[in-house]
């Protein structure tokens, strides 16, 4: 388990509808995820939960990319992509090396 960054506002519409946002902060990519993409979210650690929630106006220590070293990662299927497609098994390793292209 482990917790994003995130920001969070509510604004009151004139006409009394209230608008929730909500936006997952990011921070450049760690050795991992480079490959990826040159971003990535911001990984609170556990012992940080109650300093990104507290008032301290300058959580700035916090933004800086998870350890990659603590991180797994591995290929799945783009069956991820379609919200239709529900399940753990969404997320299963697939192998590469046999050109699995699994829908």
């Amino acid at each position: 388990m482990f917790a994003l960054a995130g920001i969070w506002e509510v604004w009151r519409h004139p006409a009394g509808i209230d608008i929730r946002s909500f936006a997952v902060v990011t921070c450049p990519a760690n050795e991992m995820m480079a490959p990826i993409h040159n971003r990535m979210p911001v990984v609170l650690r556990a012992e940080d939960y109650g300093r990104w929630l507290s008032s301290d106006p300058n959580p700035r220590g916090l933004m800086k990319p998870f350890d990659d070293d603590a991180m797994m990662m591995w290929p799945i299927t783009r069956r991820v992509l379609t919200v239709r497609n529900v399940g753990p098994e969404v997320i299963n390793p697939v192998d590469l090396s046999a050109r699995q292209v699994s829908q």
